[in-house]
């Protein structure tokens, strides 16, 4: 059974066979469902390694992204979707998609890191010729916990979000 979080995602996220994608968490490990972004992408980066994908870089940015910016473009992507804790005034664990050609993001307040995705994704757009996504996840609780636990319904949803980006790439989660 296709969940709607799937059938959302996998419409919106651009299908062209031979595009190249990197997907980048953003997040701090030390503040709970902050590191919802870091636990997805090191979980899609097992996953890629293990296939020997080489169309999609799974990268994990911290609370910094913009330290990865040189990777990012070097990977020349077609395709970059930054995961990350988001208020979006959901439920915690609410998953969106955020185009962002399309969409604001000036109403959507992400977490951790010292650059915001809207200057970070304007930098990229400058220099690499390529969509961006955001997939931003409510947080639960984000207070400093040393041993990087997701809340319930953030670590379910991250699940699902690794699922999903798993079968996009073409990856298995087995």
């Amino acid at each position: 059974m296709t969940s709607p979080l799937k059938e959302t995602l996998l419409r919106q996220l651009p299908r062209n066979s031979g595009a190249k994608a990197v997907f980048v968490g953003i997040g701090s490990e030390l503040r709970g469902d902050d590191a919802v972004g870091v636990v997805i992408v090191n979980r899609l980066a097992e996953l890629a390694k293990s296939a020997g994908c080489s169309r999609f870089l799974f990268l994990n940015g911290g609370s910094a992204p913009e330290n990865i910016l040189g990777e990012i473009r070097a990977f020349q992507p077609d395709i970059i979707v930054f995961i990350d804790a988001a208020i979006l005034g959901g439920a915690p664990g609410t998953v969106q998609l955020i185009d962002t050609r399309r969409e604001k993001i000036s109403g959507v307040s992400f977490c951790t890191h010292s650059l915001p995705l809207t200057i970070i994704a304007e930098y990229i757009r400058q220099t690499v010729p390529c969509e961006i996504f955001i997939i931003g996840i409510e947080p639960g609780d984000m207070n400093f916990r040393p041993d990087c636990v997701l809340t319930p319904p953030v670590a379910q949803a991250a699940a699902e979000v690794v699922e999903i980006v798993a079968a996009y790439a073409g990856l298995s989660c087995g």
